[in-house]
């Protein structure tokens, strides 16, 4: 790694830490570094990441950040990229040179992140290759609510759910032990963790999902910087869970905690007097029995105001009037199952008739210019007739109001009742999406994600750990999308279990048993 490269890299992270405020542990000695395997305005934007770097700060346990550097976070590189210096933020010290090393990773396909990450570190790639003097990794972040197996070959420790108890105390246990194999064993005994594989073909069932205990909410950010996706917001979680069962969606019901809720009070305590933009993050954040005081609060005290998630059937005119003072322009709700029959099917519990008034609270309001809905294709039993239907539903919102339409592909995850099913198909997927163009050309904007790269997702999401060197292999091939098909042809049936836990009951199991489950029920 060249002295320029060095140089280079200090002096972004200079410019950087320049536009931050609230940075903590600013030229303090840290022997921990949080690390997020996508770019700064990526990272930044996670309130999870930003919670454990205040929670860990706070209780005196010094820490540090870095990121993905912007050259390695391109779709397609060739292998092995070039070496880029990842240097802490705060402190300008190598990656490789801290004694733990935290990743929070989002999603599937963040893995490729994490393996140019490690790569341009100098960290090997696999755990049963590092020896004393290299950091201990340890991984959590949402996808561990889903399928973390991905990255069982590549961390030393895994911790499932919501790690903000767990965290401090795996590391009190590091820096007790003797020697790394000790600090390992430690580790291992928490609940909610496990440990990678450190030991060639040693893979251990996943846990069950870890909750944080009430005390410790609401999560909330300690920085805000111009730099991000959310630009100088003061992000913070009104409530965590939910307590609807959509069927495809990872958040459902208790299975992760259930809905708990902060008081309107202690959620504005918690902004501080600098925040002139405040983000209520949250998977369910207008179930809120407090959201319109809240949301009146924020903006009566001349702030912005932005909300991670609009349930559709939950706006009034007086909370619509508040985010438009707030800053909002456009609204954005969720559909998702692009039919009636369809929204059935997911269990949305939102219908043509909320989808209509909030086309009608916007075209309402004198500072409001549209409505944005998020819509999901590939949900199993969907055909052309749901299709149609959208775009007849389409054409009569759009006569109310200005529509934007976002698409995604439908990834079944585990921990939900759609775990299991098959991906429509990149073919299928294209097809259905020009064909609701084509029924909406000149009515609507529509802005749909890559069926491909969901189709990489649910190969992620679908497998078990092997499915960790498969994603080794795709990156080694360029990362493309035919890559990633060739890398995962040869791996067969799943061979993993729908629910976190029931690991180690499989593994008791033979034979075809050790397969077998019941089928998954889709509404007809």
């Amino acid at each position: 790694m060249s002295r320029s490269a060095q140089h280079d890299a200090r002096t972004h992270n200079r410019a950087l830490l320049a536009a931050e405020h609230g940075t903590l542990a600013i030229d303090q000695p840290a022997a921990i570094c949080l690390t997020y395997p996508s770019p700064y305005r990526v990272g930044m934007s996670s309130l999870g990441f930003q919670t454990l770097y205040r929670h860990l700060n706070e209780l005196g346990i010094v820490c540090h950040r870095a990121f993905l550097p912007d050259a390695l976070a391109a779709g397609s590189q060739s292998w092995p990229p070039p070496r880029q210096p990842i240097l802490s933020l705060e402190g300008g010290r190598p990656l490789a040179d801290h004694a733990i090393v935290g990743l929070s990773v989002a999603y599937e396909l963040e893995i490729v992140g994490v393996l140019r990450l490690l790569h341009a570190a100098g960290i090997p790639l696999f755990a049963a290759e590092r020896d004393h003097r290299m950091p201990i990794v340890i991984a959590g972040g949402p996808l561990t609510d889903t399928n973390p197996s991905v990255l069982l070959p590549f961390v030393d420790v895994l911790i499932c759910g919501e790690a903000e108890e767990l965290l401090p105390e795996a590391i009190a246990r590091i820096f007790g032990a003797r020697d790394r194999d000790d600090a390992l064993s430690r580790v291992e005994g928490l609940p909610h963790t496990i440990l990678g594989e450190v030991e060639p073909g040693r893979m251990n069932p996943l846990p069950s999902c870890a909750s944080a205990p009430r005390s410790l909410l609401p999560a909330r950010s300690a920085i805000t910087t111009p730099n991000t996706e959310l630009a100088d917001m003061f992000l913070v979680e009104p409530e965590r869970g939910c307590s609807r069962r959509c069927t495809f969606c990872v958040m459902r019901g208790p299975g992760t905690g259930g809905m708990r809720l902060v008081p309107a009070d202690e959620v504005l305590a918690s902004i501080p007097g600098h925040a002139r933009r405040v983000g209520l993050v949250g998977a369910a954040v207008t179930d809120h029995p407090e959201l319109e005081t809240l949301v009146a609060a924020i903006v009566e005290g001349g702030r912005g105001i932005g909300i991670s998630s609009l349930r559709a059937d939950r706006l009034t005119p007086e909370l619509v009037d508040q985010l438009a003072r707030g800053g909002y322009r456009q609204l954005t709700v969720a559909s998702d199952g692009i039919s009636e029959r369809m929204r059935d099917v997911l269990m949305r519990k939102i219908d043509a008739k909320a989808l209509r008034r909030a086309a009608e609270l916007v075209q309402a309001h004198p500072d409001l210019r549209g409505l944005k809905v998020y819509e999901m294709i590939g949900v199993p039993t969907e055909d052309e007739t749901d299709a149609d239907e959208l775009v007849e539903f389409i054409r009569e919102l759009a006569a109310i109001t200005r529509i934007t339409l976002t698409f995604s592909t439908f990834v079944a995850k585990r921990n939900t009742p759609l775990d299991g099913h098959a991906f429509v198909g990149v073919e299928v997927a294209q097809a259905r999406l020009q064909r609701i163009a084509r029924g909406l050309a000149g009515v609507a904007e529509l802005r749909p994600q890559s069926p491909k790269w969901a189709h990489v997702e649910w190969l992620l999401a679908y497998h078990g750990p092997e499915a960790g060197r498969a994603a080794l292999r795709a990156v080694e091939q360029g990362g493309g999308y035919r890559a990633w098909v060739a890398a995962f042809a040869d791996l067969g049936a799943r061979t993993r279990p729908i629910v976190h836990g029931d690991e180690a009951a499989l593994a008791r199991r033979k034979g075809k048993a050790a397969h077998a489950r019941e089928p998954l029920r889709v509404l007809p």
